[in-house]
Formats: C-alpha cells, sequence, structure tokens
C-alpha cells in the first residue's frame, strides 16, 4: 500500500513542470558610484506557444490518470482487506 502511494506521489513529482531558476540579486553600485540613468527593467518571458499548451494539457491528463488509477487500488485493496476479515 505504501509502496503504491510512495510511487504515485513520485510521477506526479516527475509530471510537474520544473520551476524557473532563479537569479542572483544584483549587487546596487554604492551612492557615490551610481549613474544617471536607470537599470534596465526586468523582461518578460514569452507567451506560451501552442505546443507549450497542449504539453501542459498532457501532462494535466496523465496527472488526473494517475490519481484515478491510484483511488481504484486503494479501493480494491480496502475491498480484499474486508472480504478477507468477513471470511475469517
Amino acid at each position: 500500500m505504501m509502496r503504491a502511494v510512495v510511487a504515485c506521489v513520485l510521477v506526479v513529482l516527475f509530471c510537474l513542470p520544473v520551476g524557473a531558476a532563479t537569479a542572483a540579486p544584483a549587487q546596487l553600485a554604492p551612492y557615490a558610484q551610481q549613474t544617471a540613468t536607470a537599470p534596465p527593467g526586468p523582461t518578460i518571458d514569452t507567451p506560451p506557444t501552442e505546443q507549450d499548451a497542449a504539453n501542459s494539457r498532457q501532462r494535466l491528463v496523465i496527472g488526473i490518470a494517475a490519481i484515478v488509477l491510484l483511488g481504484i487500488v486503494v479501493l480494491g485493496h480496502r475491498a480484499r482487506r474486508k472480504r478477507a476479515k468477513k471470511s475469517s
């Protein structure tokens, strides 16, 4: 039972997208050394493409299927345990 739960958790974790790497904060120059120009603003990522959307949908479907299959396995084990206790 515990192996199945651990396996499903690992499957879900491996299906999730990897988070964006965080960049180290830029060091500001001391006040006396600052220039008159403003630092560049944040960069904006490009909007997601069709392929990214399809990949996200596929991962969602795989995750839902894994959860449904785990539920079927857990319910099956419970039913089997009840029948075993009933017959003993």
